[in-house]
């Protein structure tokens, strides 16, 4: 009986370009057929990557085989490495061909698979190529971390450039129309507005962005013309300076990292109880079950809507929600310093100011150090290169080593520029401020009420309908209070007469404990 073959001819976009044409894979495959009598009854042609067989042609073919039951009998194609480029699926392709009653073979490297020494033979034609597509991947990253070392960024440009060529025909990134929107969102993010706000500026601009890709850009020093080289076996991961422009200023950069980093709780509270009349839900819980009481509007009989806390969990729970914000306003009312507590609360953060700025001259001082002494070195390298001393590759490698020691000093001592100027007059105003943080509390919306609160107190508070009672207080408000007015704590361990510290411990002076 005459054998009924499919033809199958494949190409990569980088092997076409090598002179494996598929014309020329078709021809020989035809040639084959009629000198060996084999009908051809199916073709088809690929140019997709050998790595898998996720390739539409195959997948048609395979599609043919399913409703053309027992219709051929060959699959054949010029060598192994047309038909796939990784063994383990190679293996797994050859079995499911053969459920289907076709045998895959190659016309230039022809397999007898009954034979089972030649399963061998096999094994090699389908390993060969994988080890090749594997070197070849080698070569590629190691030529994009060479890139990359060398300050060259070798993918696709990120939002704001644009891929381009230097005067050597070298790949280089540089800044397209939206390089100033990006400057601008750096600008306003160190300056403390929201992201939220910056992605509106984007929109309003023309040039809308989504949130994610606004946190990554924010974070991404190649904006500061600095190209990131991942770690790699015993190589760590470092940042070297880039070949291309950069959008903004290093100490800029720095600053939108710290804004960045602090990390506030208070920035992230939930929007349920950004609600002016229930400014306390989430924070307040239950005393029966200690589940966080939540909040919502009730209609009265006259028509009228009134707030309430109310516990979910066990419903035992339910306080008029004006009731429990007054006693709240009127505990942190209760907060004030006595002169002389302001007078030393001065003093003492004075001298840590200064003593700041004493340890920031003496770390700046090694720092450069530190730079001129890698700078040094850097020189010595490459007397010894031009005195054929050292080799290229130690000096490529060494040059490396010290380039980034010096790198990291550099932004260290960058990160240290910032001085404590203006800081005394800001301390002297908040210090005032505190007199007055029933006023401001009282007057603040529900986002500013939850911070204040959370600095005071940072466990949950409980209402038992007309007193507060929390576990914990903020040990340095505990210790900033006056003990003539406001918060005032007696022998019972009451510091206010609305509130109750339910698990207050005495607090120790600054006298030493008597023996016995």
């Amino acid at each position: 009986m005459r054998r009924r073959a499919a033809l199958m001819s494949r190409v990569s976009s980088d092997e076409q370009a090598k002179g494996y044409s598929l014309d020329i894979q078709s021809e020989a495959l035809e040639n084959y057929c009629h000198r060996n009598d084999i009908e051809i009854v199916y073709s088809f042609r690929e140019d997709h990557s050998a790595k898998n067989f996720d390739r539409p042609s195959f997948k048609e073919f395979l599609e043919h085989l399913k409703r053309n039951k027992n219709a051929i009998d060959l699959l054949l194609f010029t060598t192994w490495d047309r038909f796939s480029r990784n063994a383990k699926d190679a293996y797994h392709m050859i079995d499911t061909l053969k459920r289907h009653g076709v045998t895959a073979n190659s016309i230039e490297q022809p397999i007898d698979l009954t034979v089972p020494e030649n399963k061998m033979l096999l094994a090699m034609y389908l390993v060969m190529p994988e080890i090749d597509n594997d070197r070849r991947s080698m070569k590629v990253k190691e030529g994009m971390r060479a890139a990359l070392k060398a300050g060259r960024w070798c993918r696709k440009a990120p939002y704001g450039y644009r891929n381009s060529r230097d005067e050597n025909n070298r790949p280089i990134i540089v800044p397209n129309e939206y390089a100033e929107p990006i400057r601008e969102a750096y600008r306003q993010v160190a300056k403390g507005t929201q992201q939220s706000e910056v992605l509106v500026a984007f929109k309003e601009k023309g040039t809308p962005i989504s949130k994610s890709q606004l946190s990554l850009i924010l974070r991404n020093p190649v904006y500061a013309g600095k190209i990131q080289v991942p770690a790699l076996e015993n190589e760590p991961y470092q940042i070297v300076e880039g070949e291309h422009e950069a959008l903004i200023s290093d100490k800029l950069f720095y600053q939108v990292q710290q804004a960045l980093s602090a990390n506030n709780p208070c920035d992230r509270i939930p929007s349920s109880v950004k609600n002016d009349l229930l400014p306390l839900r989430g924070i307040l819980s239950c005393s029966e079950c200690g589940y966080r009481l939540t909040g919502s509007r009730s209609r009265g009989r006259r028509g009228t809507r009134y707030a309430y806390y109310h516990c979910n969990n066990c419903g035992n729970e339910r306080y008029r929600a004006e009731a429990v914000n007054e006693t709240l306003a009127e505990v942190i009312g209760g907060i004030k310093l006595s002169r002389s507590c302001k007078v030393v609360h001065e003093e003492l953060v004075k001298r840590l100011l200064n003593g700041d700025n004493r340890d920031k001259a003496t770390k700046r001082k090694k720092l450069q150090a530190e730079i001129d002494k890698q700078e040094e070195r850097i020189q010595r390298l490459q007397d010894n290169l031009a005195d054929g001393i050292l080799s290229s590759e130690d000096f490529v490698s060494m040059k490396t080593r010290f380039a980034s020691s010096k790198r990291t000093a550099q932004e260290q001592l960058l990160s240290l520029q910032e001085d404590n100027s203006g800081k005394e007059e800001l301390l002297h105003k908040a210090v005032k401020g505190v007199d007055s943080l029933g006023t401001v509390y009282s007057n603040a919306d529900a986002s500013t009420k939850v911070k204040i609160l959370g600095s005071i107190f940072p466990e949950m508070i409980e209402f038992d309908g007309n007193k507060c009672r929390t576990p914990k207080i903020n040990e340095a408000v505990l210790l900033c209070l006056n003990a003539d007015k406001g918060f005032r704590e007696n022998k019972n361990g009451k510091l206010h007469d609305k509130l109750d510290v339910s698990r207050l411990v005495a607090r120790r002076g600054i006298e030493p404990l008597l023996p016995g």
